[in-house]
């Protein structure tokens, strides 16, 4: 069986950590900034950076192999497109929520590689949906 796991959790919460743990090959849309080992976030590159996320892992997961993807989904939304790719490439689709991993705001500004300020981590963990079964699929500007 080919299997789909989704990492989500607040930066710095340990979703690459996990992933990577897992007995299978991991990537993050954090990767895409990621050039020749130096992590480079550009914002406007946020949407290619998860279209480029999402195509890896139909790629490795219609090849017929197993794939972990570690990125925040703080909502039902952002997980979609993985929803159904699973459905897509037959994969079995497992969720991994950390949320905070039981830190504070600054105890995961001070986790995070990737330098996100602790106003965004708040920000993400008042729109964290703890049940993101039953969370809106559509993104907030395509919802009538």
């Amino acid at each position: 069986m080919v299997d789909l796991v989704l990492v989500r959790g607040l930066p710095g919460s340990g979703k690459s950590t996990l992933a990577n743990m897992l007995a299978m090959g991991s990537i993050a849309a954090d990767d895409f900034f990621s050039v020749d080992g130096t992590y480079q976030f550009d914002a406007s590159k946020l949407k290619d950076a998860h279209e480029w996320c999402q195509n890896e892992a139909w790629t490795v997961l219609s090849k017929g192999d197993s794939i972990a993807v570690a990125n925040t989904f703080t909502q039902r939304w952002e997980m979609e497109r993985y929803i159904q790719i699973a459905k897509e490439t037959g994969a079995k689709l497992t969720v991994f929520s950390l949320f905070d991993a039981g830190c504070t705001d600054a105890e995961l500004f001070t986790r995070c590689t990737h330098g996100v300020p602790i106003e965004t981590i708040a920000r993400m963990r008042d729109r964290f949906e703890f049940d993101w079964k039953n969370g809106h699929r559509l993104p907030p500007w395509e919802r009538k």
